[in-house]
């Protein structure tokens, strides 16, 4: 369902305003006339496939039918959503990243979008500007483009487009599209591989960074040419000790990078299994540990200059004793992290910053702090984001009594902000689990004593669970719902 932003801004002034507004208002609110209304309201309705979304109440107005609204944005790759040149420029820019360094022509790339010859130029002179971030040049020749640079900034740009076109989130997509459902299942086979290898689950966003690293791999391997120089074959002696630290993961890496090799029928430079390694000992692995070659103290040591900085800026006391060991398993990996450049972007980072203002300005001028104390690299706003929902969690959440699964079809993304957002609204509950619909049916047995399943999708089975369907942000009208519900328990 294709919204256009004045579309999409009048579902938000229902969402926020108890679902029903009077002609009037929403003219007020959007600062056009109530003839313009009436007319974006049937185009809204006109879009949908689960019936009208908006409906014209006598002395009401307009009200916004929630169930069906629901029903269209959890569709499988039918979401509301809208388009515009910054995501024009971000798909044109994942097809040049893909095929890199091989020349596209420009007609290919553009004539999806119907754009003129004035806006085509104004794209790439975009495109250039952005791709120079990343010490990437795009070239022109004749009528095509192409992309030059090291194959680790090429990575790093496609992560940077595909985190902001939610990848991995209650559908898979990338550029506007379905992924291939091969490859879906078999890259979240792969996830449930490295889960089931380690005895334990890799959690977001750690599940998505490693997703989207695989992705990438797969499509660069497929559609471009993986150039690589030869000195970044050799690894130097404290990769080598770091390795020989974490056998484990590195087997396991290996192992991995075969499967895939398998499934492309095509060899993989050597490299490849030391980035996947990477990537495994930079992510929180929960009850696994990971041996850093930095000072071992140092994620201690930061982990309680934040908590004892955040106290004091807040006024408030955040059991240092309690929580260190919690932030100090987050730490030691976002210092290897900053070391080794290696990114983790926020799909959630908006969400974080608009629910939770003050802490995540707290949060990121304790960052700065902790920066020049320690003299690290500069701690993005992605990984700012992450820190923020912990001291949220510190501040917030106390015990819990009902117990609750959180659900989606990948259960990551979203899905995790959801949980924030649940226990905030009811710090008497317990979380349980936030997992995927797949999960949940292979190891129903571990959820027997559940009370209650939030999901932002439609099950096709009866869990023989209560079920409540929810929006992905967690609107006023889903918090009612679930206090209905809990009230009745």
């Amino acid at each position: 369902m294709q919204l256009s932003k004045r579309e999409l801004v009048i579902i938000d002034l229902f969402l926020k305003h108890d679902l029903s507004l009077t002609a009037n208002q929403l003219a007020y609110f959007t600062n056009v006339s109530t003839k313009t209304i009436y007319r974006t309201v049937k185009k809204i309705n006109d879009q949908s496939d689960s019936g009208d979304l908006i409906i014209s109440e006598p002395s009401k107005g307009f009200v916004l039918d929630y169930d069906r609204f629901l029903k269209e944005n959890a569709k499988v790759g039918r979401g509301i959503q809208t388009t515009d040149p910054l995501e024009r420029r971000n798909s044109v820019m994942l097809r040049l990243l893909f095929k890199a360094p091989n020349k596209v022509d420009i007609h290919y790339l553009f004539e999806p979008f119907y754009v003129s010859d004035a806006a085509v130029s104004g794209d790439i002179q975009r495109i250039t500007e952005y791709l120079k971030t990343y010490h990437l040049q795009v070239k022109r020749s004749q009528k095509k483009l192409s992309i030059e640079g090291a194959e680790r900034n090429i990575r790093k740009a496609v992560l940077s487009i595909i985190a902001k076109d939610n990848l991995i989130d209650d559908v898979f997509t990338i550029d506007g599209q379905l992924m291939n459902a091969y490859d879906i299942d078999f890259l979240t086979s792969l996830l449930d591989f490295i889960d089931k290898m380690l005895k334990t689950s890799i959690t977001y966003p750690y599940n998505v960074n490693i997703f989207s690293h695989l992705y990438i791999l797969v499509q660069r391997t497929r559609e471009g040419k993986i150039l690589f120089s030869e000195e970044r074959f050799l690894l130097d002696s404290e990769e080598e000790e770091l390795i020989k630290k974490n056998q484990e993961l590195y087997s396991l890496a290996c192992i991995v990078i075969d499967r895939i090799e398998g499934y492309l029928a095509t060899p993989l430079p050597t490299n490849e299994r030391f980035f996947l390694f990477q990537y495994l000992i930079s992510s929180r692995i929960e009850n696994h540990s990971s041996h850093m070659i930095e000072e071992p103290d140092l994620a201690k040591t930061v982990a309680k200059d934040f908590l004892e900085i955040i106290s004091v800026t807040l006024g408030i006391e955040l059991a240092i004793t309690a929580n260190i060991q919690d932030l100090k398993n987050h730490i030691a990996p976002l210092l290897y992290r900053l070391k080794n450049e290696i990114i983790v972007k926020n799909g959630l980072l908006n969400d974080i910053s608009l629910e939770y203002p003050d802490m995540f300005e707290t949060v990121k001028e304790t960052a700065r702090i902790i920066e020049k104390r320690y003299d690290l690299i500069s701690i993005s706003d992605d990984e700012v984001g992450f820190l923020t929902l912990y001291f949220v969690k510190y501040r917030e959440m106390i015990n819990h009594q009902k117990r609750i699964l959180i659900m989606c079809s990948s259960g990551v993304g979203t899905s995790e902000l959801l949980k924030v957002k649940v226990s905030r609204a009811f710090p008497d509950i317990n979380i349980v689990d936030v997992l995927s619909s797949r999960k949940y049916q292979n190891n129903i047995d571990d959820y027997k004593n559940i009370d209650l399943i939030l999901t932002t999708i439609h099950l096709k089975e009866n869990p023989n669970i209560p079920t409540i369907l929810v929006n992905s942000i967690f609107t006023k009208q889903d918090e009612e719902r679930v206090k209905e519900f809990l009230g009745g328990l």
